[in-house]
Order: structure tokens, then C-alpha cells, then sequence
């Protein structure tokens, strides 16, 4: 088995709002197989089809292979600090769960006084006739794929998707660029340590961290004095800039030092609160003082108080993630009031969910 492990965030990013499904791709993927007319599970009356499951199970299966290739249901999934279960595993559990997501959306139709347009229907019959034309006469044995069961499905994708974006409209959720910030900036890192071959750290002498400090002190008058200077890689340049101060760290030797995109907490993490503080104290394009940490000296040079792609990036990031927590609160409320006694473990048939093949 695999060691290597794959967070379950992306594994929620993938899964939610499957409802794409309008627009899923079955391939001709024979691996597959289950026996026609068996329910996998039951929910608030309504029993799931294994061929409904299909639908969704095959989507993920393509999305998954396409990103991490076909040994993928062999992989370890990172839930929790030190805890890690079989991809294939959380996988099934998180599709069952999406689907009765979908359903709960779906129900909540008349609520919120969502239904299909005409244009909207006739979009869901042209994708089901795509779909429909690209399985495989034994996809459609197998799974007891039929037509109006494919299109049933789509639409109520369709349904719950309008229900889903007018809750999400009403909520009103937005992320401002002060919490979604992410700056870049370059560490001119002259350590005080030597890390031996074993990975033993050791610390620098009083005088080897003070020969340290005094080349920090050239580097910096180089960067802040418009002079010219030439560094030993042939290079040179009369201007301050990221081109001098990565020519610098070459010219020092310093293999540790480069740029660096973090959010404010993840510098405080790192450098520390007083160094945080610092650094948005920098303008764009300027460099701070010798800076001490208890790892060495520091110069920084601010290329990016807001990187606006890193931070239109993470904002995307924290819409999602804020706007998933929220819907998921309503899908706790909807489930207990739907079907309350449902539960994945107890709910679930297994033998016949496991007729569909991952691996």
C-alpha cells in the first residue's frame, strides 16, 4: 500500500456540490460491475439505487485517477492529526453522504420556490442524451442504467444546485483582502547554526554569529546604497531590487534564503509576532533593517504586501470552505428533520454498494 497521504479537504472540494453531475463524463470504464434492480441505501423513503450510485461513484473514480493515477484507492487519507484512512473508504462514505445532500436540496425545491425553466429542462434532456449515447451496452446491463433514470437524476442535480446557489446568495458570504492576505517577500537568511550530515544542529559560536551579523551589515549597505556592485557570479547592478538581493544571497552563499508567499499568521508562525509586525510595517519594494530571530539575521525585502494573485487565490479558497460550513449546517438540520434515524454505517448496504469496483 501506499504511504504517501492526500489531505480529505480535497477531497470535500471534489465531492461537493457533485451536482455537477450534469456534466460528468461516464468514460468506458468496464471495472464496475454490479447486479441490476438492488438498493444500496434507503433515505426518507426513497430507495437508492445501485445504478444512481453508479452515477456518482464513476465521476469521482475518473476525477481521482485523472489527478493521482489508478493506484489512487490504495493511497492513505489524512482525516485528522496522526489518523489516516484508505482513500477508497472515505470515498464511498462521502459519496453516499453527497447524494443525500443533493436529495435534501432537492426536497427544499417548493421552499424556496425553485424549479427548472424550459430552457433550463431542455439543457438537462441534451446533456442526458450525450450522456446516455456514451455508455457501453454493458454499463447499462450491468448498472440498469436506463434513460429516464439518468435524466431523473440530472434534474434533480439541476434542482438542487438553483437551491443551493439561492441559499448561498442570501447568505451573503464574502472574505475582505485583509483576511484573505498573502504576502510575498524575500528572507536575505544568514543562519547561526550548521546542520551536520546526521541532522544534528549545531549552534554558532558568539564570535562566528557575530562574523554573521557583520556580513548582514555589507549586505544590507550594498541593497540601500544605489552603487554599483559586482558579486561573484559575474553579475552586477546599480539599483535595489529582488534581482540584487538574490544575487547577494549568491554571492554570500546563503542556500537558505528565497521568496516566500505566507499568509500574517503563517509569518508569525514562523518568524514570530515581532517580526510579523515588521514586515507589514514595509512598503512594497522596500527592505527592513538587520533583523534578528532566534535562527540568525534577516533581510527582507517586500516585493508584495498584498500578492493579489496568491490573495484573489486563497479568498476563492475561504468563500468555498465558508460557504461549504454553512450549507453543511443546514444539511444537519434537514437530515434530523428528513430521516433522522439514517445513519452511513447502519443505513448502507454493503454487500451490494460493493459491487461497484474502485480498485
Amino acid at each position: 500500500m501506499m504511504k504517501f497521504k492526500i489531505n480529505k479537504k480535497y477531497i470535500a472540494a471534489v465531492l461537493t456540490l457533485i451536482f455537477c453531475l450534469s456534466t460528468l463524463s461516464c468514460g468506458r470504464n468496464e471495472a464496475m460491475k454490479a447486479s441490476p434492480e438492488d438498493t444500496v441505501f434507503t433515505f426518507a423513503g426513497e430507495n437508492i439505487s445501485l445504478g444512481e450510485v453508479y452515477l456518482y461513484a464513476n465521476t469521482v473514480k475518473e476525477d481521482y485517477e485523472a489527478t493521482y493515477g489508478k493506484d489512487v484507492w490504495n493511497i492513505d487519507v489524512s482525516v485528522a492529526k496522526d489518523s489516516s484512512v484508505n482513500m477508497e473508504d472515505v470515498t464511498r462514505k462521502d459519496i453516499i453522504e453527497d447524494i443525500i445532500h443533493v436529495k435534501l436540496l432537492a426536497l427544499k425545491a417548493n421552499e424556496y420556490k425553485c424549479a427548472l425553466t424550459e430552457e433550463e429542462a431542455g439543457k438537462v434532456a441534451s446533456q442526458t442524451d450525450a450522456f446516455y449515447s456514451m455508455l457501453t451496452d454493458e454499463q447499462i446491463r450491468t448498472m440498469d442504467l436506463s434513460y429516464d433514470m439518468i435524466q431523473s437524476v440530472m434534474q434533480e442535480n439541476a434542482i438542487a444546485k438553483k437551491v443551493y446557489d439561492l441559499i448561498i446568495s442570501d447568505a451573503g458570504i464574502e472574505v475582505s483582502d485583509e483576511d484573505a492576505r498573502e504576502t510575498t517577500f524575500y528572507d536575505l537568511y544568514f543562519e547561526c547554526y550548521t546542520v551536520a550530515s546526521s541532522g544534528d544542529v549545531t549552534k554558532l559560536s558568539e564570535d562566528e554569529r557575530e562574523a554573521q551579523y557583520e556580513r548582514a551589515l555589507q549586505a544590507y549597505n550594498t541593497l540601500i546604497n544605489p552603487i554599483e556592485s559586482s558579486y561573484n557570479d559575474g553579475t552586477s547592478d546599480s539599483n535595489p531590487n529582488s534581482t540584487n538581493i538574490e544575487g547577494l544571497a549568491e554571492y554570500y552563499g546563503l542556500h537558505n534564503s528565497s521568496y516566500y508567499t505566507m499568509t500574517p499568521s503563517e509569518i508569525e508562525g514562523i518568524y514570530g509576532k515581532d517580526i510579523m509586525t515588521s514586515l507589514y510595517n514595509l512598503d512594497d519594494g522596500s527592505y527592513s533593517l538587520v533583523t534578528e530571530s532566534e535562527y540568525g539575521y534577516h533581510i527582507f525585502y517586500m516585493k508584495a504586501l498584498t500578492d493579489r494573485e496568491a490573495t484573489d487565490k486563497r479568498k476563492n479558497e475561504l468563500i468555498v470552505s465558508k460557504r461549504r460550513q454553512y450549507i453543511e449546517s443546514h444539511y444537519s438540520e434537514w437530515q434530523k428533520e428528513a430521516d433522522p434515524k439514517f445513519s452511513y454505517e447502519d443505513s448502507v448496504d454493503f454487500d451490494v454498494y460493493d459491487s461497484i469496483i474502485f480498485n
